[in-house]
């Protein structure tokens, strides 16, 4: 039981949902949102669930992997398209307008170049980096309501260790890559000039 529902939030608060609905709330805030809606969420979409994850939807299709790329070994060469989506979505959200978006798309970017220099020397949960990052994010653009968030980070956690996927360490260090990612981005693509 305990580890059936470790898997089930885990595909919960994976990155692709975590990328998409948490792009999205954070969209929300943008007033070009209501300029092309459809088109926005979209965007979103592609951007933060489709492209960073490309290359693991096609291995696990062809059933050449687990959908959580779960060897770390495997895992620096899939980073390269969420790399190069964050890049090219930093770009489409600035010619945009949409500041608050640029910069979680920048968040998101440095915090997968952290995540990739990391996983060349040790094993650190994906998962709950990425959540911490859009967690951060939304505390930024929703503070304080968006501070009830935080308490999915360490059932996340817990999630992943009882997955058998990773140690509290591997979660702690993904935790700390998520926030300091997206701080990053905060401070280095500020939402106000």
């Amino acid at each position: 039981m305990t580890r059936n529902t470790a898997k089930a939030i885990s595909y919960l608060l994976s990155n692709p949902v975590v990328g998409g609905l948490g792009g999205l709330v954070i969209m929300l805030k943008e007033e070009a949102f209501l300029n092309n809606p459809i088109l926005n969420i979209l965007a979103v979409f592609f951007f933060y669930s489709i492209v960073p994850f490309a290359s693991v939807y096609y291995l696990r299709l062809r059933g050449r992997s687990d959908v959580f790329m779960s060897e770390r070994s495997r895992r620096p060469k899939h980073f390269i398209p969420g790399l190069l989506g964050y890049m090219v979505s930093i770009l489409v959200f600035q010619a945009c307008g949409m500041r608050l978006m640029r910069t979680a798309s920048a968040s998101f970017l440095l915090t997968s170049l952290i995540l990739l220099l990391l996983t060349f020397v040790t094993k650190v949960s994906i998962h709950v980096a990425g959540l911490t990052a859009t967690v951060v994010l939304i505390l930024h653009a929703y503070w304080p309501a968006g501070s009830i968030l935080l308490l999915l980070i360490p059932v996340l956690a817990w999630a992943r260790v009882n997955t058998g996927e990773h140690t509290y360490r591997q979660t702690m260090l993904g935790a700390f890559t998520g926030l300091t990612g997206s701080v990053l981005g905060i401070l280095f693509f500020p939402t106000v000039s």
